[in-house]
């Protein structure tokens, strides 16, 4: 495994290019990074709505764990979730807004994370 984004839910990724994006996507993803564009730079009131099944929480993980979810499953459920969650920030962003780069940046890393799971998915 690889240290990577996916460490925070206790999943390891595992091939070298999947190690590769994921450390890129804990770069983007880091808290700072985070807080700048998808808090500071959007309206005080405004939010994205989104449905219970799309939140992925360290206890879900859990629960699928204790399940006996295969690890690489549960990595390409995070993958999953992270990348849809990103799209719909994406669908409410007109192109001048000052997050729209940085959420392009992140759909083309969950792109070719995407890429790099369908050579290996079951």
């Amino acid at each position: 495994g690889c240290p990577g984004v996916l460490s925070v839910l206790g999943l390891e990724a595992t091939a070298p290019g999947e190690c590769e994006l994921t450390r890129l996507l804990q770069d983007k993803l880091q808290y700072e990074m985070r807080l700048q564009y998808m808090k500071h730079y959007f309206p005080i009131d405004y939010t994205v709505q989104v449905q219970y099944e799309e939140v992925l929480r360290p206890s879900n993980i859990t629960r699928l764990r204790n399940a006996t979810v295969s690890e690489a499953a549960l990595r390409y459920l995070w993958f999953h979730v992270s990348s849809q969650a990103v799209l719909r920030i994406r669908e409410v962003l007109p192109e001048k807004h000052p997050s729209w780069k940085y959420t392009q940046e992140l759909c083309q890393l969950f792109d070719a994370l995407g890429e790099e799971y369908s050579k290996y998915r079951q």
